[in-house]
């Protein structure tokens, strides 16, 4: 979810004037077109479509009874995760002939850290002042596993406390044992020269957890919330959308999502259009604590989410695409990472119980204080890094 593309260019397939001696024996300067290459570029619909995710979790947990399958958002966030970290990976591996590990850590602690450290220290402050109840485990314990990416487990082997301030970094944890997992799987492939075991660690990754994910199912005693827990945040039991989206990435490094038929479009259309409604209804009929979630919903979603991904590659200049991808939306996206991490230790602090005010004059309290953090951070910490990030890897390219 906290993935950005911004260091490649948009895609295009290009036609170049040629010199005799390299293409043109009639020295005629004909144009002759390139091989496709993807470039994941600045597409506002993959950005734009976090907003809309994050707008479902914000509601959620604003009371806990609204949009009670608000869980599929994380569906997508994983699935984009997978797509566009592999998309990177594979365009670095294609350029240079090999992917460094070290730039990708680098590029993922400049993006990922500094809103995180932001929120771990606006807790602090906020501990200063207030007393929070068991504070050594609902502030501290909490920041201490999402600082070191463990909360996943934390949440699933039920070593994390009632209502943590920092609850919602599980899902983070997941991404960035992902982040750890695929570079290397990733580094492995390119460095082999065989982009099909790249392919091959996408689809073992994807078969293993969802076979992890019905084993720990079906061969619990009997089902209840341990085991509910146990499936639900473990980053064993939920790698499988995020190596689905690995799969994608692959396929479009390849070229495989460029160049459809009018028809193919069409039907790609109809598909996400359908894969759409599903996660609609998934919001509003398919609460959490199920089992059927576990063995159904989680991977029929995870494919629906991309399904509908896939169109916004594909399809980049139709109706869904430009709606999704409308300068609103896009600008949400942007700050969904740092709206995400902060959003819920404000929910916690600012309670109708406490403020004794109506909900809605209490929720716009709350989202006026959660995107005054967000916007603040995103102008004055994360876009100068990210900048700063920029120029420093264009000054290495040059030397």
């Amino acid at each position: 979810m906290v993935v950005d593309g911004d260091e490649a260019t948009s895609p295009t397939t290009l036609a170049v004037a040629t010199p005799p001696e390299v293409g043109d024996p009639t020295g005629s300067g004909s144009l002759v077109p390139e091989p496709y290459r993807f470039h994941l570029g600045n597409r506002p619909p993959l950005t734009g479509i976090r907003a809309l995710a994050l707008f479902t979790v914000l509601t959620y947990h604003s009371n806990f009874e609204t949009l009670p399958g608000t869980w599929v958002a994380l569906q997508v966030f994983f699935v984009l995760s997978g797509f566009l970290i592999t998309a990177m990976l594979a365009g670095e591996g294609k350029r240079n002939g090999r992917i460094s590990l070290g730039a990708f850590y680098a590029r993922r602690g400049v993006r990922l850290l500094p809103p995180l450290l932001l929120t771990v220290a606006l807790l602090a402050i906020y501990a200063h002042f207030v007393n929070v109840s068991d504070a050594a485990q609902r502030l501290w314990g909490d920041s201490f596993a999402a600082l070191f990416y463990y909360a996943d487990y934390r949440q699933a082997l039920g070593h994390a406390p009632f209502f943590g301030y920092l609850a919602q970094t599980w899902s983070l944890s997941v991404e960035e044992q992902f982040y750890i997992l695929w570079s290397i799987a990733m580094v492995a492939a390119v460095a082999a020269h065989k982009r099909r075991l790249a392919y091959a660690f996408a689809i073992v990754g994807m078969v293993a957890s969802t076979a992890d994910r019905l084993f720990l199912v079906y061969h619990a005693h009997h089902y209840n919330n341990v085991v509910f827990n146990r499936v639900y945040y473990a980053f064993d039991s939920r790698a499988d959308a995020l190596f689905l989206g690995c799969l994608l990435g692959l396929l479009a490094a390849d070229g495989y999502l460029h160049g459809w038929a009018r028809w193919a479009r069409g039907l790609i259309t109809v598909a996400a259009a359908v894969a759409a409604v599903f996660l609609c209804w998934i919001l509003l009929y398919a609460p959490l604590n199920t089992e059927n979630l576990l063995v159904w919903w989680l991977p029929t979603t995870t494919v629906a989410s991309a399904v509908i991904i896939t169109y916004f590659v594909i399809c980049p200049s139709s109706l869904g695409s430009k709606f999704v991808g409308l300068g609103f939306l896009v600008f949400i996206g942007d700050l969904s990472y740092t709206v995400y991490l902060i959003h819920f230790p404000i929910y916690l602090a600012i309670q109708q119980q406490q403020t004794g005010w109506a909900f809605w004059p209490n929720e716009l309290v709350r989202l006026a204080i959660i995107f005054a953090i967000a916007i603040a951070s995103w102008f004055l910490i994360e876009r100068p890094l990210m900048r700063w990030r920029q120029r420093s890897a264009a000054s290495r390219g040059a030397s």
